[in-house]
């Protein structure tokens, strides 16, 4: 069961509830565009694991989203004075158990939040950002700050290699790993520091195939 809560703070939000156990629910979080979303599965009041979602246009979500930024969403646990909103938005503002409030504790966000955070300066143009790896380094000093280290780092190994060949077909595998794999800060923060090492490493010895030893 799905439910507009309200805008907040210049983020929608909206929950999703198990009707089997309504204490487990997801609540989604984007602000405009919302080209992005953050996913929160929570139990209760307890955050079990957060990731960042790319909102599909014409998806239930996407929908929900739309219809909640062009106005036609009532805020769970609020009544409009009027009869004339669509009904496709009537339904969509269903409600749920009495154990579930209305409003969810949505102040403590943090400040490093993705959807909230000014673009960092990377190595690639975050304007032109596709995926959501690129999306969470753009919006993060920390993997900024790796990604251009990294730029460095892979410029070396780049003018070290005799294979240049090879060292493309590298680069791009890891580079595809990266982009089906991560999903989140913690994931891209491995990848960054072992592609530091072993680029460090070809930078040195003009090996391609060196391992991470």
């Amino acid at each position: 069961m799905m439910r507009f809560v309200g805008l907040r703070d210049g983020n929608y939000i909206l929950l999703l509830v198990d009707e089997d156990n309504p204490n487990v629910s997801n609540r989604i979080t984007c602000s405009a565009p919302c080209d992005f979303a953050k996913s929160q599965t929570m139990a209760g009041d307890m955050i079990l694991k957060t990731e960042t979602l790319r909102v599909v246009p014409n998806s239930l979500i996407g929908e929900m989203i739309e219809d909640a930024m062009s106005g036609q969403l009532v805020p769970y646990g609020q009544h409009t004075e009027t009869l004339n909103q669509p009904q496709q938005s009537q339904n969509k503002a269903v409600s749920t158990p009495s154990n579930m409030p209305a409003d969810q504790p949505v102040a403590n966000q943090p400040a490093s939040d993705a959807t909230n955070a000014p673009l960092q300066q990377t190595s690639f143009d975050c304007t032109k950002a596709k995926s959501i790896p690129e999306f969470l380094i753009c919006h993060d000093p920390d993997l900024a700050a790796s990604d251009r280290d990294l730029a460095a780092t892979y410029q070396q190994a780049k003018d070290a290699v005799i294979d240049k060949t090879a060292f493309a077909e590298r680069t791009r595998k890891q580079w595809n790993f990266r982009e089906k794999n991560c999903r989140d800060k913690e994931c891209l923060t491995s990848w960054y520091a072992y592609q530091k090492r072993v680029l460090a490493k070809i930078a040195q010895t003009g090996d391609v195939n060196v391992q991470d030893n």
